[in-house]
């Protein structure tokens, strides 16, 4: 750019160059103050998102609340780059198959299907895969079981039959069949009967399917008492029960469950008894909510947020004005606050005693700074008071957990067969059910199949160990 040689022209000249940088100036603070207000927006909507996400996606939500694009089987396609999703091969999860071709049929044409005019075979093939369903079949077998004189103990012997339940008119497979309808897919008696005569053919009373279902805890007690004993020894375990019901009277479900392993024990009382009879011992922490009963059993405790912030935003009785009003919601939403900062400080600090405390002295001064008090404010701060050691055990331990939702999760299933088949009949059959129960979820926890779990086990009692 040329420069005048004067100086008055020189001054005009760099009065025109400020003017100029000074427009320029103006322009960029506008696109700035733009830029900013663009960003603060999309951080806004970004917030919003994020806040809406946790509804679905946070320590209190069950499962069956997660809707299925937000399940953990599609969140690594969600999470992974664009370049990488179109190199993944697409999936349908829901239609595995294994690739195996069992047989092969060739399927020709004689004539056109449409004019019966001749037709010429051109070297392509169209070829489809299909996966056909064999219908079942029943056979009725007859067994010869030699028998035999024992010279050394002076004994008649059988031959025994294997592959099913002494005493019984039907295989193992049958009972396998019965205890997985029961238990795994929580059909009635009258609905299995209906399964094996519509599907099997088989003719089969719903007595004889509920002493087959009863009968099966007759062989399983040892897997039992080897699933309590891991429990026992477990690090942290989440308790809860609910009610059942056996000819119209009222009992409860215990149950104790663990990342592994679930056991299930039905009894007559909801009582300090009852609660004692659950596995725990003196250097492991156990999960639950505010009942009393666990107070007095063995070991630490983390009491359940989850039921405690449920608690105090579901308010008993009126407030008095709106000064109350205000100060519950401040007692309320800072209990929450605690709660998340409390998480996310052991994702980030780890476990410490030091961590603990701090987060007790943190809830202690929140529930003191509280002024307009009323019934609602303190029914929760007695609440918390009540417990207040034990809120935050899971800040000193890695492995227990800040809710007890690993423990409703388990009765879920058993609430739904309570649903189902109303009540039980009898008392066997209640605890063949809750043994059961136990070694399916246990199994299903691991990733194994439940009916393949259970045909190993009653195969090693009843024909390896031979069990009669």
């Amino acid at each position: 750019m040329n420069q005048p040689e004067d100086a008055s022209s020189k001054m005009a000249w760099l009065e025109e160059q400020l003017a100029k940088a000074q427009q320029m100036i103006l322009e960029l603070q506008k696109d700035n103050k733009e830029f900013h207000k663009e960003n603060a927006q999309l951080r806004d909507e970004n917030e919003k998102l994020r806040n809406e996400l946790h509804q679905y996606k946070n320590v209190n939500t069950s499962s069956g609340n997660i809707p299925p694009y937000l399940k953990k089987s599609l969140e690594k396609l969600v999470e992974q780059p664009k370049d990488e999703q179109e190199k993944t091969p697409a999936e349908n999860p829901r239609n595995e198959r294994t690739g195996k071709i069992d047989r092969t049929e060739q399927h020709i044409l004689l004539e056109c299907p449409h004019c019966h005019g001749e037709l010429s075979e051109k070297k392509r093939k169209q070829c489809r895969t299909i996966t056909h369903l064999k219908a079942a079949e029943t056979e009725n077998v007859k067994h010869e079981c030699s028998a035999y004189w024992c010279k050394t103990c002076k004994k008649e012997v059988v031959a025994k039959v294997r592959d099913a339940l002494p005493n019984t008119k039907f295989d193992l497979q049958t009972a396998i069949l019965t205890s997985y309808f029961f238990v795994d897919s929580n059909n009635s008696m009258g609905t299995i009967k209906s399964i094996f005569s519509d599907v099997f053919g088989l003719k089969i009373s719903k007595a004889t399917i509920s002493n087959t279902f009863t009968r099966l805890k007759d062989y399983l007690g040892d897997e039992y008492d080897e699933l309590e004993e891991r429990i026992r020894k477990a690090k942290a375990r989440n308790k809860d029960e609910t009610s059942c019901r056996k000819n119209g009277k009222t009992l409860w479900a215990w149950v104790c469950a663990t990342s592994e392993d679930v056991l299930y024990r039905i009894d007559r009382r909801r009582n300090i008894n009852a609660a004692k009879k659950l596995p725990c011992s003196e250097n492991s922490t156990d999960t639950c909510d505010g009942y009393k009963a666990y107070d007095r059993t063995k070991g630490r405790k983390q009491r359940c947020w989850s039921h405690g912030l449920r608690k105090a935003k579901t308010p008993e009785y009126g407030f008095r004005d709106e000064r109350e009003i205000e100060a519950y919601k401040q007692l309320v939403g800072g209990l929450g606050k605690i709660f998340h900062d409390a998480k996310e400080d052991k994702k980030k600090r780890g476990v410490s005693v030091e961590l603990r405390v701090a987060y007790e002295k943190r809830l202690l001064d929140h529930l003191q700074s509280i002024k307009w008090l009323g019934k609602n404010a303190d029914t929760a701060m007695n609440y918390y008071m009540t417990y207040f050691d034990d809120w935050f055990t899971f800040l000193e331990f890695e492995e227990v957990e800040p809710t007890n939702n690993r423990a409703e999760q388990a009765l879920r299933h058993l609430v739904i067969k309570r649903r189902v088949s109303q009540q039980f009949r009898s008392l066997a059959g209640m605890e063949s059910y809750a043994m059961q129960l136990s070694l399916r979820t246990s199994a299903k926890q691991k990733g194994q199949n439940y009916m393949d779990y259970l045909s190993h086990v009653l195969d090693d009692k009843i024909n390896v160990m031979g069990k009669s």
